[in-house]
């Protein structure tokens, strides 16, 4: 690990902070103190409050980004920018604030999935970003960079910016709506996309709109709303969960002063009152007497009268009117702001204070206090939170504290290391106890010692346990016990390793699938034990001699001593690699795979290394199979794209990884976390090198993260980060934080 010594003046007070490997945050004293203005968070110390005032007056948070109108008119946006939604003329992520080039004189900022708009104080439209259905509004399906005027809209009043579409309130009370209208969104009576502002025709007129993800809704002069759009869940609260292109009535409410539309959700103050309907499996009807969902509107759970209100994706937050915000529904990554990430099904008061403008995104919270000052709560994988920091990595960093590393597991939300002292080091996701520490914890972001055993021969990690096996042939697993995976049949999880007892004969090599746990014994017999098998152990397809096996999700596959791969479940994504995806149940035997070294199976999908040094993976496409991209799926093995020399490979659920012999890393697959470990966020269809990562001498991939071990003994990892599984010392971010922009 790299580490300086900075010294920084603190409140008037000298003092000095050991940079961690970041550059960004500083490390605690021994005793978990830091200096003052600073809190000690898992060893690092943050600062307590470090938002600058900002000068803003708005802010609008998208699906991975977020953007704010200054004072003055100047639009800054930052966080996810694939498609160009930062509208700074680039592509290329920002975990700070960029300033969107041309747009002046702004009065408001929408922004959506992929794409962002701005309203100026000539009522003009502009937006950027992708443009797939019509997203920009300007009679074309090509992605912008930089703002392009919508249409010919002058004299719009308010902007309301969904998903893949968009509305505004013109100032005669007419709406007029673009982009995607597969659920009938625009509200024109058809579900063809609009490419340019096309008018709402049978809606009265209007005094406020909103857009949800596939639904719009409006208010008119007499306090009644409407809504139009997708209806799965009743979101249109039209008492039916029919789809409706045009608008309907609300029913049940009257006196309509605020509404606005979420993912599958919409809420309304009416008449004093709030009100929510649709989707409710995260508790954003605010009601725990609600049920699943409801087409008619439910009234919310407060312990205060509310004044304003926003949905986002799964979740909803409203203003007291004195500048604090209560929020419910999903918490997962920290979205609502309450420092904890517990789902909420009443109205909760969250840490945003001094809240004079917010806005709800599809994973973040941000709001502005009256200092103009922004702050954002949530998860961060694509800098959405403007902070400067992110919980996903793009590239290979360092895992804190560990220098003599001589193996690596990766699990589907946590990591374990073996040392050259006979140590585990286990750090992440800790829920089922999988880190081993005698704990339940909800996570470990920076590596903590297994009790209890030491010097391994072999760790492996699923999903969300752990095993190991030791010199003697004894086996031991903690984590996650549900279907037996522990090898303990009494289904309860384990905060530290338990013994495996049943084993036909001693085992000389462990295997993990996501939610099971294999050995192969002496004698050759694979047996297994856990999720699609039971407790005790038993044989793997009935085979009886192996030198390898695999589970993914409800199939298997034995490499039988003979060289033959046979596999057996589900095929409707071409599993089993017969060339079919309806032989669900049989036995069947991938064809053209050559003399196999490595069988791996994870998800849909397997992967072969053969003995020549290539990869042939079939199953689920999407990426996963390094082949080029398409097709969908590939029911026979595929050839990973110029992909030779390969020593060892390391098979994820959304990536893998292999190793080659001279000691580089090469990983293809989807990458919405960065665990393709390119420095981007793209999906990598054929393997890419992971620059700056040399020397490896052990690799594992988890679900969206993977790690290696160098030859020095340090660690590496790269991917999502949201429970502390890259052992950073940093998670996803439950309070609010400043977004790192100062005033002009």
């Amino acid at each position: 690990m790299r580490t300086l010594l900075f010294s920084l003046i603190v409140l008037g007070a000298a003092c000095k902070l050991e940079v961690d490997y970041t550059g960004t945050y500083y490390r605690c004293n021994p005793d978990g103190t830091c200096p003052e203005g600073y809190e000690c968070q898992d060893m690092v110390c943050i600062p307590t409050d470090p938002v600058p005032p900002a000068c803003s007056v708005e802010v609008a948070a998208g699906g991975g980004h977020a953007c704010a109108v200054r004072e003055g008119g100047a639009v800054w946006c930052w966080g996810r920018n694939d498609k160009g939604q930062l509208g700074d003329g680039t592509a290329t992520d920002a975990d700070v604030p960029v300033q969107v080039v041309g747009v002046s004189n702004a009065i408001s900022v929408g922004a959506g999935d992929l794409h962002s708009c701005a309203l100026d104080n000539k009522g003009t439209v502009f937006c950027w970003g992708g443009n797939e259905v019509g997203e920009l509004g300007d009679g074309t399906t090509g992605d912008s960079r930089v703002p392009v005027q919508v249409g010919a809209i002058t004299g719009a009043t308010q902007l309301a910016v969904a998903s893949n579409h968009a509305c505004v309130l013109m100032a005669d009370g007419g709406v007029q709506c673009w982009g995607g209208n597969n659920a009938g969104q625009i509200g024109d009576g058809s579900t063809t996309n609009r490419q340019l502002p096309t008018p709402v025709p049978s809606l009265p007129a209007s005094r406020a709109i909103t857009a949800g993800y596939y639904h719009s809704c409006a208010i008119d002069m007499q306090g009644t709303a409407r809504c139009w759009g997708e209806n799965d869940d009743g979101e249109l609260g039209a008492g039916d969960m029919i789809q409706h292109p045009t608008p309907v009535p609300v029913v049940d409410i009257t006196g309509v002063t605020k509404i606005t539309a979420g993912d599958d959700v919409t809420c309304a103050i009416a008449d004093g009152f709030t009100h929510c309907w649709g989707q409710n499996d995260s508790g954003q009807l605010g009601n725990p007497a609600s049920g699943a969902s409801s087409n008619r509107p439910t009234l919310v759970v407060t312990p205060t009268p509310l004044f304003d209100i926003k949905a986002g994706d799964e979740h909803v937050c409203a203003s007291d009117g004195r500048g604090d915000l209560y929020c419910w529904g999903y918490n997962g990554d920290g979205r609502l702001g309450d420092g904890t990430t517990e789902d909420r099904s009443t109205a909760t008061l969250s840490l945003f204070k001094d809240s004079i403008a917010f806005s709800l995104g599809g994973e973040h919270t941000c709001a502005v206090d009256s200092t103009g000052a922004v702050r954002c709560a949530g998860f961060n994988r694509r800098g959405q939170l403007g902070d400067g920091r992110r919980v996903s990595r793009g590239e290979a960093v360092a895992v804190a504290g560990i220098t003599n590393a001589v193996s690596i597991v990766a699990g589907g939300a946590h990591s374990c290391a073996s040392l050259m002292d006979g140590r585990v080091m286990c750090w992440g996701a800790n829920q089922f106890g999988q880190v081993g520490d005698g704990s339940f914890s909800s996570t470990r972001s920076l590596p903590t010692e297994v009790v209890g055993i030491k010097s391994p021969t072999q760790l492996v990690a699923g999903t969300s346990h752990t095993c190991a096996l030791f010199a003697d042939t004894t086996i031991y697993c903690w984590g996650n016990n549900e279907d037996g995976r522990l090898g303990d049949p009494d289904s309860q999880a384990s905060a530290q390793p338990i013994p495996v007892y049943g084993l036909a004969s001693p085992p000389k090599t462990l295997i993990a699938g996501d939610q099971s746990t294999c050995a192969i014994l002496e004698n050759n017999e694979p047996r297994c034990w856990g999720n699609m098998f039971s407790t005790p152990p038993v044989l793997a397809l009935g085979v009886t001699a192996a030198s390898d096996v695999s589970v993914g999700s409800k199939f298997q596959c034995v490499l039988e001593v003979n060289g033959t791969v046979q596999c057996r479940g589900t095929n409707f994504r071409g599993q089993l690699g017969d060339g079919t995806t309806d032989n669900a149940g049989q036995t069947s035997t991938p064809g053209g795979l050559g003399s196999v070294a490595d069988l791996q199976s994870r998800g849909e999908s397997s992967c072969v290394r053969v003995s020549d040094g290539t990869v042939k993976c079939w199953g689920l496409n999407e990426g996963r199979l390094g082949s080029g991209g398409q097709p969908y799926l590939s029911s026979t093995p595929v050839a990973v794209m110029g992909l030779t020399g390969v020593e060892q490979l390391a098979m994820g659920f959304d990536s893998s990884c292999a190793r080659k012999t001279d000691g580089s890393v090469w990983c293809w697959g989807l990458n919405y976390f960065g665990q393709v470990g390119d420095n981007t966020y793209t999906t990598g269809v054929a393997p890419a090198q992971i620059l700056g990562l040399s020397g490896a001498i052990d690799i594992s991939a988890g679900r969206s993260h993977s790690c290696a071990v160098k030859a020095d003994g340090t660690v590496a990892c790269w991917g999502l980060d949201n429970q502390g599984q890259l052992g950073l010392g940093i998670r996803q971010i439950t309070r609010p934080v400043g977004v790192q922009m100062t005033c002009d």
